[in-house]
């Protein structure tokens, strides 16, 4: 009999639903191309900042972006984006999305070229969390 439990960790879980997904999609929509990687900005060996993205058929999401504040404000934020849109191109992409909160980034990313086209409230502190694309 069919039982729902509630993990605390979710290696397991993850990887069958991800592989169940995998093969839903594959018979679906046939193989998918999906690449991940990151792009990172370095000072003396060490990373101060970087993009985590992946590409999934002909679409980039970018996961993670960071920078250390020292390195703020003088455009590797802006080159650290275009790489990666870059990278994301030559692996077949056409379009970009991400997510941000209101009191991250969003500002940058629309001087970035990113449209939002979604938010959700009901954050703590009234923060927002938005999400953006752009045509690659």
């Amino acid at each position: 009999m069919a039982a729902i439990s509630v993990e605390r960790t979710i290696g397991k879980t993850k990887r069958a639903v991800l592989g169940g997904l995998i093969r839903y999609n594959g018979e679906k929509m046939g193989k998918q191309k999906y690449r991940r990687f990151a792009v990172s900005l370095n000072d003396d060996g060490a990373i101060v900042g970087g993009i985590v993205g992946e590409v999934w058929m002909t679409v980039l999401f970018i996961q993670f972006f960071w920078i250390e504040e020292r390195f703020r404000g003088k455009g590797h934020g802006t080159a650290l984006i275009e790489k990666i849109e870059e990278e994301a191109r030559r692996f077949g992409a056409v379009r970009s999305y991400l997510d941000t909160m209101s009191v991250q980034a969003p500002g940058f990313y629309r001087e970035c070229g990113y449209e939002t086209f979604g938010a959700i409230d009901g954050y703590p502190g009234g923060v927002t969390r938005h999400w953006f694309t752009k045509a690659l």
